[in-house]
């Protein structure tokens, strides 16, 4: 098993937390841009398909890349957003969405465990590769779903509970 790799993914994994708890605690910039930020971080894994030492073939790749998309499925449902009363977006808070990411790092833990035909280096890299995926489908889709709430008068929730009234 790959330590440096498994070091960064949990690294990724701590940053990630850190940034969906604090979006619960404090405002989110309006652009929603920072959202973005991740697939920054996990994209510096791709200079790796520079290291001849690989041994890519067109399936691990694509199934790589189909793990990370089926992985941030769930991700997106139980991602959302609020406008609260001072008028800031927040993710809205959701301790699903902290197990998730937990559990997400613990299969591809799990992956590497179980993986022993692949070498190291070509396993720490389409592990990588998954996370990119995920992270970055999601963070897509959290941005969409960002400006879609932002979007959204504040008035809407107020509405709806003076009506029940």
């Amino acid at each position: 098993m790959n330590v440096i790799s498994l070091s960064i993914s949990l690294l990724i994994v701590l940053l990630i937390l850190r940034g969906v708890i604090q979006g619960s605690q404090k405002p989110l910039h309006e652009s929603g841009r920072k959202l973005l930020i991740p697939i920054l971080y996990i994209s510096t894994c791709l200079f790796e398909l520079f290291d001849p030492a690989l041994v890519l073939t067109s399936g691990r790749i694509l199934g790589s890349l189909a793990m990370g998309a089926v992985l941030s499925i769930p991700l997106i449902l139980v991602t959302s957003f609020e406008r609260r009363s001072d008028g800031y977006m927040y993710y809205e808070k959701n301790i699903t969405l902290y197990l998730l990411i937990i559990v997400i790092f613990f299969i591809r833990y799990l992956d590497l465990l179980f993986m022993t035909d692949i070498d190291s280096k070509t396993m720490g890299f389409l592990n990588n590769l998954v996370a990119l995926s995920y992270i970055g489908i999601w963070r897509i889709a959290s941005y969409l779903k960002f400006q879609h709430a932002k979007s959204r008068p504040l008035s809407m929730k107020i509405d709806l509970l003076s009506k029940t009234d």
